[in-house]
């Protein structure tokens, strides 16, 4: 991290033991003091609870998850919102060593075993916001006439061309501007993107893996149920980058 920059984290506690919530709320407070850091920090008693903000908020960065809570345990609630597409930095919790086989199915960042010792959470969690801080730093540079923007990869949905214009659709936006697809793929589709991968699926197309949420032989269905053409000599080569995007994401299969 650069000296005198702030970040800001979205980070949710899940644990059904108040005295062990308060510990852990206190480590990230103290620590993201030190460090500069902005957090948001969100408490929550059990995984149902965590599921009902979910529903409206689905941008945290880090989640804190005990894995032995009732009625929904830590492993259950990973693997659903793995299957919703979340890539959330998971840290379980526990007490007991027995779960870390199970645990590593839905792809946890780390595992700490109680008593949580402080300096091992600190650690992690600057390790976290390294991963963080690296994959936001990734973006395409677009000049609109003398203006020029920078947009995070990980905001982006697809890229489309029509008239000679390519029309970049984010999670917030689309902005237009001059250009081919021919000088964007070659950037956009290298390997070491995971888990920000793009695929050129069609000849005026190119998708997010990230964003995607099924396909089939004609089109590919988006997270904002916007769909885009998938041609018909590109489909087995997109089902086998997708499938590998998922594995290098820690997906279960």
């Amino acid at each position: 991290m650069k000296d005198g920059v702030d970040m800001k984290y979205k980070i949710a506690i899940c644990d059904d033991e108040e005295q062990q919530r308060e510990y852990l709320g206190e480590i990230v407070t103290a620590w993201a003091k030190k460090n500069r850091h902005l957090v948001n920090l969100k408490i929550y008693t059990e995984s149902n609870a965590f599921l009902f903000d979910y529903a409206e908020e689905k941008d945290f960065d880090i989640l804190l998850l005990d894995i032995e809570m009732e009625p929904m345990d830590g492993l259950e609630l990973a693997g659903k919102l793995r299957m919703r597409g979340d890539d959330s930095r998971l840290v379980f919790i526990t007490a007991h060593q027995q779960y870390a086989v199970d645990a590593y199915e839905v792809h946890p960042f780390h595992y700490l075993v109680k008593p949580v010792d402080s300096e091992k959470l600190e650690t992690v969690l600057l390790q976290l916001c390294d991963s963080l801080h690296r994959e936001r730093g990734r973006a395409v540079i677009v000049r609109q006439g003398t203006v020029v923007r920078r947009v995070p990869l990980e905001q982006i949905r697809y890229l489309e061309v029509l008239d000679r214009k390519i029309y970049l659709h984010t999670v917030e936006e689309t902005v237009p501007f001059y250009g081919k697809l021919e000088d964007l793929e070659p950037a956009l589709t290298r390997p070491e993107l995971v888990p920000d991968s793009f695929f050129r699926c069609h000849r005026s197309y190119i998708v997010n893996l990230r964003h995607v949420q099924l396909y089939d032989k004609n089109e590919i269905r988006l997270d904002n149920e916007d769909c885009i053409p998938l041609s018909k000599r590109r489909y087995k080569s997109f089902g086998l980058a997708f499938m590998h995007y998922l594995k290098e994401r820690g997906d279960v299969f």
